[in-house]
């Protein structure tokens, strides 16, 4: 039976192909020529996107606004700016969450491969209750969500017309996968603040991963994020023999050297480095690089040169 959310009326159990004239028909609009295309496998409540193309500017202006779905997103390889509050923000981050049928700027640095799973926000509020309205990123992948990525490679090379039984159990395992990762990520959303020392540590990296980028996000506001007491926070971290200021360091490190290794911002300035990574001033990051990574920003420079 075909689903009034899924692109094009996809039939349950089935495997469509869609050219970039199928995704200009579905709202999707380009500067240049759009190239781009999916593959997208139906499981019940579940689509799976299979989706790559080449550099390129897009607007993404669905037929459908608010639509009915909810998409977690895998990129499997590529680097991409999209546009928030007037400002574009450049990731290479493997996961992006966010409801479908957001109106969408996006500019495709380089070539690029996405893995996504879209499922029926009914399906997934018994998991969360308040599911977030906006878009968010996450620089780095927990154990479970590397597996929710492996299976979901395992389905969009599923043949088509799989058997009801077994799509529904796929289909099933999927949901408890997006679950599971929603709350993780959104646990303020979840009405259930994490009280043990564990879910604090783990809820806090997640937002750090997240929230790095910011100069100003801090202590406080991470304990006010993920629902617990500074005490509590600085506890967990304590656990871990770290700090939460260590880890901030540590992550705009890691985008920082992200993007000085990166040829395409050898136009950028050593203030806008700092600046898009999260730290205060360039000589902030210059000793937070030589502290984490023992190397100067020219070494990295000449490294990303290289390579």
């Amino acid at each position: 039976m075909p689903h009034s959310s899924a692109p094009r009326q996809i039939s349950d159990r089935d495997v469509a192909e869609f050219s970039s004239a199928d995704l200009q028909r579905e709202g999707t609009r380009s500067r240049d020529s759009l190239a781009m295309d999916a593959v997208v496998h139906a499981f019940g409540p579940v689509y799976v996107i299979d989706a790559s193309g080449g550099p390129t500017e897009i607007e993404r202006r669905p037929l459908v606004p608010g639509m009915p779905t909810f998409d977690v997103v895998f990129v499997e390889r590529g680097t991409f700016a999209y546009l928030e509050n007037g400002a574009w923000i450049e990731s290479d981050a493997p996961l992006l969450i966010a409801p479908s049928g957001l109106p969408l700027r996006v500019r495709f640095l380089t070539p690029w491969k996405f893995l996504v799973v879209r499922i029926d926000r009914e399906v997934l509020l018994p998991f969360l209750s308040n599911l977030p309205e906006v878009a968010a990123v996450y620089g780095e992948l927990t154990l479970p969500e590397r597996a929710m990525r492996s299976y979901l490679t395992e389905l969009a090379a599923a043949p088509p017309q799989v058997s009801p039984g077994d799509a529904a159990t796929v289909s099933r395992v999927a949901i408890e996968m997006a679950g599971a990762l929603l709350r993780h990520r959104f646990p303020m959303l979840s009405g259930q603040p994490a009280r043990g020392v564990s879910d604090v540590w783990r809820n806090a990296i997640g937002v750090i991963a997240r929230e790095c980028k910011r100069p100003g996000f801090n202590t406080a506001e991470l304990a006010e994020t993920i629902g617990c007491s500074v005490r509590q926070l600085q506890l967990a971290f304590a656990r871990h023999e770290t700090s939460v200021a260590a880890e901030l360091r540590r992550e705009r490190g890691r985008v920082a050297r992200s993007l000085l290794q990166n040829p395409e911002h050898d136009a950028l300035s050593s203030g806008e480095v700092a600046e898009r990574s999260g730290f205060g001033s360039a000589s902030t990051m210059y000793r937070a690089l030589l502290e984490l990574y023992g190397v100067t920003r020219q070494e990295l420079r000449r490294r990303g040169a290289a390579a």
